[in-house]
């Protein structure tokens, strides 16, 4: 594939897949044996996080900023919103970070990077950086120093 199809693809993941909610959808654009943060989770499993991240923020929507593709590497900075309305199925789910926090109602709006490998046009690959603290300060789980 080019780089503008492995650009394509992950515009398809996100505007078809996360922000419809759709986890199966989602899942449908990873390979059967895709690693997920370095850990071999396959497309069942992203489904599974999928499932996870949306039983904790159902409205989840990404907006991607700025995509590069070189190689077979996509990367997006994207802004992550959501309303806090519920509780993760996987206990991982955002570094299990809000495991056991009662939902708060609370919007978010998150900073995150993704980085995807493409092969055969299929996600092999997926990491992420997040704005994971300014995520729980929003949610007023953290509250800020000083």
């Amino acid at each position: 594939m080019s780089l503008e199809q492995n650009k394509e693809l992950i515009r398809r993941l996100y505007d078809e897949g996360l922000n419809r909610q759709a986890a199966a959808a989602a899942a449908a654009f990873y390979a059967v044996n895709a690693k997920n943060h370095g850990r071999e989770v396959g497309r069942a499993g992203m489904q599974k996080v999928f499932e996870a991240l949306f039983s904790v923020f159902p409205d989840f929507n990404y907006r991607i900023e700025e995509s590069t593709a070189e190689d077979d590497r996509v990367v997006c900075k994207v802004t992550m919103t959501g309303n806090h309305r519920g509780q993760p199925t996987l206990r991982d789910v955002f570094g299990g970070m809000l495991a056991g926090v009662a939902p708060t109602g609370k919007p978010v709006r998150v900073l995150q990077f993704h980085s995807f490998r493409i092969a055969a046009g299929q996600i092999t690959e997926h990491a992420a950086v997040r704005d994971d603290l300014g995520m729980l300060m929003q949610l007023g789980v953290v509250n800020r120093p000083g």
